[in-house]
Order: structure tokens, then C-alpha cells, then sequence
């Protein structure tokens, strides 16, 4: 990796690590409350977007592989997994080796789970409705995929990663899915303001008391 991708990261990770933060901590300054557990999980939250961010746009091309792209790509057909699939699957009924998982479908579960606990995240942390969630994850699988179509948004002349639209309907996918397991669990789970503190309210129910 040259000095040159190695400071695009740094600054890159730096920016996005920003813009992910400023808003977790927003609402704890503007209640003036401190929520450790809140806190806990927005330091998880920027970790986790930072390492899909990570996984979808590096490593970065060299200046050889930069040199040769000239094109932008992007795959249109819906559903495309499914072709590839069954072209590329070897399954044999009676070949138990072949049950195992190939490259088509493990690339398939991998891109619905990436964005599960970015759903599961909004639904529970932020409060967001399951529609809100589907939203909120086809715009953040929309920045992925525009990202690669555009050679991360023109640093590049060309594509060095595919832009897929079957990658954006699965993202989707996986986003809605953790938005509705919080949901089906969230009987089961304390609400993130129980575990609000105020300043002086501790000094406040120690009056109380005595």
C-alpha cells in the first residue's frame, strides 16, 4: 500500500468516524443525560460501519491496477444470483460432499447478514419503525454500491469493484430482517432509557432519602 492510500484511508476513517459519532452522542448532550449502555452500543455501532466500510471498498487498487481502469461497471439484472446458482452450484442429490455451501451462496448470506445489525441497531437503539429500518438500509447499501460504481466516488477512473443491484436488494434484505428480530425480542428486552443518569440525581435521591 502506498503513503498516498494509506492517508486516503487514515483521512477517510477519520471523516466517517466523525460523521457516525456526531449523531450517537447528539441526543445524550441535548437531554444532558449520560447513558453508558447507549454510549457502549454507539462505540460498537461506529465500529461495525467502519469495518463494512472497510470490507466493501479496501484494499485499494495499486497504481498499476489504477492505471487500467477506464470503465464504470454495474449489474442491472434482478436476481442474477439465482442464474448464477444453479449454473455454478454442483449439487448432487447423492453426493453428500456437494450439500456444502459454494461461492454463489455464501456471497448471498454474507450480504444479507452485513447489514442485520445495522437494523437491528436502528430499530432498537434508535427507536426507528421496521419501514424507517428498510429505508435507512437501502440508503446506506445505495452509498455502498455507489461507492463501487463510481470508483469511491471518483477517486479512481473506473470501477475496481462491481456495483450490483442484487447486492442492494439483499443489504436491504439483511437490514429489514434485524430490524424485525429486535421487534419480535423487544418483550424480552429493557428499554435503553431505563438506563438514562442526570447529573445530581444521584445527590437528588440521596436528599430524598434522608
Amino acid at each position: 500500500m502506498t503513503r498516498t492510500q494509506k492517508l486516503l484511508r487514515l483521512l477517510s476513517t477519520a471523516l466517517i468516524a466523525a460523521l457516525v459519532a456526531v449523531p450517537l452522542f447528539y441526543r445524550q448532550v441535548r437531554a444532558r443525560c449520560f447513558n453508558w449502555v447507549r454510549t457502549a452500543f454507539g462505540g460498537l455501532f461506529l465500529f461495525y460501519v467502519l469495518c463494512v466500510l472497510a470490507l466493501v471498498f479496501f484494499p485499494l487498487p495499486d497504481a498499476a491496477q489504477a492505471a487500467k481502469l477506464s470503465t464504470y461497471r454495474i449489474q442491472l439484472v434482478p436476481f442474477q444470483f439465482v442464474a448464477d446458482f444453479l449454473r455454478e452450484t454442483p449439487l448432487v442429490l447423492s453426493d453428500a460432499r456437494t450439500y456444502l455451501p459454494d461461492r454463489t451462496v455464501l456471497q448471498v448470506v454474507c450480504n444479507i447478514l452485513m447489514l442485520m445489525p445495522f437494523g437491528m441497531y436502528l430499530r432498537y437503539v434508535c427507536g426507528l419503525d421496521v419501514g424507517r429500518v428498510a429505508l435507512a438500509s437501502l440508503a446506506f447499501s445505495a452509498f455502498i454500491e455507489l461507492g463501487q460504481l463510481t470508483g469511491l466516488f471518483f477517486v479512481f477512473r473506473g470501477s475496481y469493484r462491481l456495483c450490483d443491484v442484487d447486492d442492494l436488494m439483499l443489504n436491504t434484505l439483511g437490514g429489514l430482517l434485524g430490524g424485525e428480530l429486535v421487534r419480535a425480542l423487544e418483550a424480552y428486552l429493557p428499554p435503553l432509557d431505563a438506563f438514562d443518569r442526570f447529573p445530581g440525581s444521584s445527590a437528588l435521591a440521596m436528599q430524598r432519602l434522608g
